[in-house]
């Protein structure tokens, strides 16, 4: 509510607008129902979320209700009620006690009627049942009391107040605060999204197909045939199962989370936000979940269409797949079947962009050019077709992980992607950072809501037909992300790379602790591997190590290539004071050198023993690092005209430099405690792993940053 007064008062001082400002935030989460490789989400785990989430809403309205009661404290004797009032009261079947306590009290009466709604709400969400269905006679006599319901009967007290004469009470009083939590969070608190990879929804549209006796072989389809038979089923009316018929397990269990989808939509059309398709390569990995929640009643069909109610997201996440993420998009634009999902949904389509596994999978500056790209090409291609759509930026908290300033990356995003709509995600510590204050959550929000208003207002007379920013800029970012992915690849490629890196990291280590929304490897811990590695925990190793390679590395041998030109150099220079973009990407960079710290580095380094006695000039790459760090380094300075990292911001500058001595220490003693580990007998080795938990922990609140 602090936000919404905020934005009133700015209308109002600068415009003269007295307006009452609609619901801008909304929160979502995927905490319980994130199925995306984690076996631990049950439909049954997603099922407790929710009741949680709707527990605590209804626990905070109450607590609203009860303070507006004892304000609201007007007799019928001073003012008579209004007639909107009178009316209300007139239909009212509130409990007698109540009726005899507030006799002279209208607004009391009324109130103490929707707390008593809102509190069997809660008596029947903690001890009705999972996802138990309430329909009682609201204030005003209706049925189903929902969170519309609880909205329109605030709104009724509102009307009562200004016709009585009370308009500054209604708006600056405690209802104007209500009314804002009440449009924003309902009572479902946060919507939950639910997740899942796209070779899951293959498996089990592959075990429905082949139970229902219509495809045995679906799995080895192409891509067009797969397409073809999606659609033809999608559009046809009759389940493929009859009933009782049997599943494979994970397939049951995908359908049932869809089932509970459509029983929680059912309760509260608030409740679940969308359903994101981590993965999406292709048509058929959209069409997919469809047919799913199809079989489950979630999507139904009919002469006029689709009725769907629920929004499908794809995930672009690769380097490849954000590069095709316009073509995807196109594809499914064009396609009549999908095209009926967007009809259902009011022409609306949101997308979702992976920051974690794209710097995985290219390294810091390819991930944020394939990105910038992107939201470019993707923006276009939704007004293209006509569609209202919405970017989703699955921001981690480190730099490595798309982290940073929100604000500054807001204004940083290519004009065609400001449409008035943004979805990010918060995660991890940056929760607790940004958060855990309340003056610390409203100035970030702030900044948030600024950068968007802002952003928003600069892009209003886009036009699509336009050409990208400054083409030779573009060309030149095309080379350096190029060059600087090639870098990266040349280092986590390299044959003795990963057994150097699992070495001189704890790794093993971070690789057991209970963190991130879902394990942190697709295999146990002493067989962990590149390709399965998740991205927090790979990104956590280098912090943990002062290397922070997530964060910058490849951009030395990159920027050098390209400043060897000093017409090169010299367009760098203007970039970084006028492309929002690039001013980001290299202030981030340079940051995160400047938290690195490469004398620590070498300890860990120390650590690798070469097999059967090779020399140590065979796994050179503590010294490949350095050497890009040093490039980098130089580079930097010769675009930002300063004569060290972080010149231009002190504060951080100084920060870091305080916290390094203590840092170091930890590091040091989390050096000594891997040498020890791996010399020691299995039962002293346990001793040493809760040891080494605590320097990990230690590390990572000294560097303000796991993954």
């Amino acid at each position: 509510p602090r936000i919404h007064r905020d934005v009133e008062r700015a209308l109002e001082r600068h415009y003269g607008v007295a307006a009452e400002v609609p619901v801008f935030l909304r929160w979502r989460s995927w905490i319980g129902s994130d199925r995306d490789g984690n076996p631990n989400v049950t439909p049954d785990i997603t099922r407790h979320a929710l009741e949680r989430h709707r527990e605590t809403a209804l626990e905070m309205h109450l607590h609203e209700l009860r303070a507006l009661r004892e304000e609201l404290s007007i007799s019928d004797r001073l003012t008579p009620p209004a007639r909107v009032l009178v009316d209300a009261l007139e239909h009212l079947d509130d409990d007698a006690g109540a009726a005899r306590t507030y006799m002279r009290e209208p607004y009391r009466r009324l109130i103490a009627a929707i707390e008593g709604r809102v509190l069997h709400l809660l008596d029947r969400t903690r001890h009705g049942g999972p996802l138990a269905a309430v329909s009682d006679g609201g204030a005003g006599g209706r049925t189903d009391y929902d969170a519309a319901a609880y909205v329109a009967d605030l709104e009724l007290i509102r009307r009562a107040l200004e016709e009585s004469g009370f308009g500054e009470l209604a708006r600056h009083g405690r209802l104007g605060r209500m009314l804002v939590l009440a449009r924003t969070f309902g009572f479902c608190m946060a919507a939950l999204d639910v997740r899942q990879h796209s070779r899951v929804h293959e498996e089990a549209v592959a075990a429905l197909l082949d139970a229902a006796g219509v495809e045995a072989g679906y799995a080895s389809l192409d891509e067009t045939a797969r397409v073809s038979l999606l659609e033809r089923e999608l559009r046809n009316p009759r389940p493929l199962l009859p009933p009782g018929t049997g599943l494979p397990t994970a397939a049951q269990d995908l359908i049932d989370a869809f089932r509970l989808i459509r029983d929680a939509l059912d309760r509260d059309a608030d409740c679940i936000g969308s359903y994101i398709v981590s993965m999406t390569h292709t048509l058929s990995d959209m069409l997919e979940p469809m047919l799913i929640a199809k079989e489950a009643g979630l999507l139904r069909v009919s002469d006029d269409g689709f009725e769907s109610a629920l929004d499908y997201v794809p995930l672009f996440e690769t380097i490849d797949d954000l590069a095709g993420a316009d073509a995807s998009m196109r594809e499914m634009f064009s396609n009549a079947t999908y095209r009926l999902q967007l009809e259902a949904r009011r022409g609306f389509q949101e997308i979702m962009l992976g920051y974690s596994d794209s710097n995985k999978d290219g390294g810091y500056w390819m991930a944020n050019w394939a990105l910038h790209r992107a939201q470019d090409r993707l923006g276009r291609v939704c007004r293209e077709h006509g569609v209202d759509f919405r970017l989703f930026h699955g921001r981690g908290g480190t730099v490595g992980r798309g982290g940073g300033r929100a604000n500054l990356a807001i204004a940083a995003m290519p004009p065609a992607a400001h449409n008035g709509r943004l979805r990010v995600t918060e995660q991890g510590e940056v929760i607790s950072f940004r958060y855990a204050l309340a003056g610390l959550a409203h100035r970030h929000t702030e900044q948030l809501v600024s950068a968007q208003l802002l952003a928003t207002a600069a892009a209003h007379d886009f036009d699509p037909a336009a050409d990208a920013e400054d083409q030779s800029a573009w060309a030149l970012m095309d080379g350096i992300a190029s060059t600087s992915m090639q870098a990266y690849r040349e280092l986590i490629d390299n044959e003795g790379f990963w057994e150097w890196y699992i070495r001189i990291t704890p790794i093993e280590q971070i690789s057991r602790l209970p963190i991130a929304s879902r394990p942190v490897s697709r295999k146990n811990a002493t067989e962990v591997a590149f390709e399965d590695l998740r991205a927090i925990p790979w990104v956590f190793a280098w912090t943990q190590t002062r290397y922070i390679v997530p964060g910058w590395y490849g951009v030395g041998r990159a920027l050098a290539d390209v400043m060897h030109a000093d017409a090169n150099a010299d367009m760098l220079r203007g970039l970084y004071r006028e492309w929002p973009f690039f001013t980001a990407v290299v202030n981030n960079a340079q940051r995160e050198m400047a938290r690195a710290r490469l004398d620590i580095a070498a300890r860990y380094a120390a650590l690798y023993e070469q097999p059967d006695g090779v020399d140590t000039a065979a796994a050179p790459y503590h010294d490949i690092i350095a050497e890009d760090f040093r490039l980098a380094c130089d580079a930097i300075l010769r675009i930002t005209g300063e004569d060290a990292l972080l010149s231009g911001s002190p504060v951080i500058r100084r920060s870091i430099e305080l916290r390094n001595p203590y840092t170091d220490v930890l590091n040091l003693v989390q050096v000594e405690l891997l040498r020890r580990s791996r010399s020691v007998a299995a039962e002293e080795r346990e001793s040493l792993r809760q040891l080494l938990f605590l320097s990990i922990n230690g590390i990572a609140a000294a560097m303000q940053s796991t993954g």
